[in-house]
């Protein structure tokens, strides 16, 4: 049902909209803000919670979520929709890669979080009480970060809750992905799947620069459809049907440092003896070169051509 919604002394009425702060701890200089628009239907209907911003230069992700919040109006809304744009907002201030600068924490490793620990604890803490946790299903919005470019795909959970796996699968099959991954990563946003019982998907696509209008079309017509699949919104939601589970991967490493010379995209299919890239010293002799394994489709590559022993370079998906 659509009742009212309360962010802390806040409370938000049936058929209002309303933007605003919720403090989430103190750094030595300032208050630890984060953002959020709640929508409050004009109907009942279900929560949906969406994220985004838990790793803070996936730009695309961000603007997707931004244009949900400025489409979006209580008129014709059954349910609430609650949108947190920017989660960790000292990484986006800061521009820092994947982490929060304040404690060099990866923000998506620390949830449920804790009130008690650090920002990025007190982060995901403040973030699970006030909004996670009153939600019926959860999308927390990713692309590619600093040093990646990713191309289409969604990440749900390990579940042996039937029901649940389910409700994840449709809610994936709502975004234009060209394949679903399973995982059994502790600490992501995930977390809201053993705490709260509820679905929670991952979409994954961007780079920080360029910003493509594709994916950012991938994360906001992804949501849309989501809510159209929960009857929120009218309308019948666009599904893709058969979308490959946990296809097979081949994930390539740096062998030794050097510069990264690539040679396919992210999200170019490709064949069975492509060359994808190279590994070169700083004279440009070739140190490594990558071929494709099998026919596949490129993803998650690297962006920096700075390559250090061990990094990951690029993966070729069997889809």
């Amino acid at each position: 049902m659509v009742l009212s919604f309360k962010v802390g002394d806040r409370e938000i009425g049936q058929g209002e909209k309303a933007k605003g702060f919720v403090k989430a701890g103190e750094a030595s200089t300032h208050d630890v803000m984060m953002p959020y628009v709640i929508v409050n239907g004009s109907e009942p209907g279900p929560t949906l919670c969406v994220l985004g911003g838990v790793h803070p230069l996936e730009y695309a992700s961000i603007e997707g979520v931004l244009r949900v919040a400025q489409e979006v109006e209580p008129e014709g809304l059954r349910g609430t929709l609650i949108l947190v744009p920017v989660v960790n907002t000292d990484g986006f201030n800061a521009r820092a890669a994947f982490i929060n600068p304040v404690d060099y924490v990866n923000q998506n490793r620390v949830f449920p979080g804790s009130p008690d620990g650090s920002l990025s604890r007190r982060v995901a803490s403040c973030l699970f009480e006030n909004f996670v946790s009153k939600a019926d299903a959860l999308i927390d919005s990713h692309g590619g970060d600093l040093t990646e470019d990713i191309y289409k795909f969604v990440i749900f959970g390990n579940t042996e809750d039937e029901g649940l796996r389910k409700k994840m699968m449709e809610m994936a099959s709502c975004y234009d992905t060209l394949y679903i991954q399973t995982s059994e990563i502790k600490g992501s946003s995930g977390e809201a799947l053993r705490e709260y019982g509820i679905p929670c998907i991952t979409p994954e696509s961007g780079t920080p620069y360029p910003v493509r209008e594709e994916e950012v079309a991938f994360h906001r017509d992804g949501i849309v459809n989501v809510m159209k699949h929960m009857g929120m919104l009218e309308g019948d939601p666009e599904m893709k049907v058969g979308v490959p589970v946990n296809p097979e991967q081949a994930r390539f490493h740096a062998e030794r440092g050097g510069l990264w010379i690539q040679k396919a995209a992210a999200g170019e299919r490709v064949k069975e003896g492509q060359v994808l890239g190279e590994v070169v010293d700083l004279f440009g002799d070739t140190l490594q070169t990558v071929t494709a394994p099998f026919d596949g489709v490129a993803n998650n590559s690297r962006t920096s051509a700075v390559a250090n022993s061990g990094d990951t370079l690029i993966y070729v998906i069997r889809i």
